[in-house]
């Protein structure tokens, strides 16, 4: 059973990477422990935890949200795709029968669904499996926690433009079918090429939000 310190932790993530909390909320550790119904202690080592995977930063009322610089962010995103695609060249020398299984139901699965946020969510269950083929459980803690950091400074916003995905759903086809091949090489470049349209898109979401919220210069 999950301790309150790490229900809390997840919940929290969760919604960090959702988002959920405004660029300028404040998490108060005594407001949460009064909503989760806990003492202090798990709420505030479950900020701890947050803190220490660079998602919260400490303040003198309670924790922010981390904002990232711009070199940051590219940061994140090329740590990121270094990692995947290693994951990927290791899934392709490593998987298994049911690693492939389990690639494969994703892939399934996606083409049937409709809704946007479910489809996002087999891309992201698919990724998931790719890590576990791999074999190697420090390439996928270090991906959680990149996973996380690139959510909440550049979150994807899924267009609602009829074969969005289209495109992403042949990457993932042929990503898996290197991977089933055992082309370890091409499964990499294949994930490189992957992650770098991911990043390109949410940056230039990120850019265009930025663009919309930000005030207007005054006319000279």
């Amino acid at each position: 059973m999950a301790s309150a310190r790490d229900t809390i932790y997840a919940t929290l993530r969760s919604r960090l990477t959702s988002g959920h909390y405004p660029e300028d909320a404040s998490l108060i550790p005594q407001v949460l422990s009064e909503e989760f119904q806990v003492s202090r202690t798990p709420v505030r080592e479950a900020l701890g935890l947050l803190e220490r995977d660079g998602l919260l930063v400490s303040t003198q009322r309670g924790f922010a949200l981390r904002r990232r610089s711009d070199e940051e962010m590219l940061e994140i995103f090329e740590a990121r795709a270094i990692l995947e695609s290693s994951a990927a060249y290791a899934a392709a020398l490593r998987r298994s029968p049911i690693d492939l299984a389990r690639l494969d139901d994703l892939l399934a699965r996606t083409r049937t669904e409709t809704e946007p946020a479910a489809i996002r969510s087999c891309f992201n269950l698919w990724h998931e499996a790719v890590r576990q083929a791999a074999h190697n459980q420090t390439i996928g803690a270090l991906l959680h926690t990149l996973d996380a950091q690139a959510k909440l400074s550049a979150p994807w916003k899924t267009p609602l433009a009829e074969g969005t995905f289209d495109a992403s759903i042949a990457e993932h086809e042929q990503m898996t079918e290197a991977i089933r091949s055992q082309d370890g090489e091409r499964a990499r470049t294949l994930m490189l090429e992957h992650q770098a349209h991911d990043r390109d898109t949410r940056i230039l979401q990120l850019v265009s939000e930025m663009a919309q919220t930000s005030p207007t210069s005054p006319a000279n």
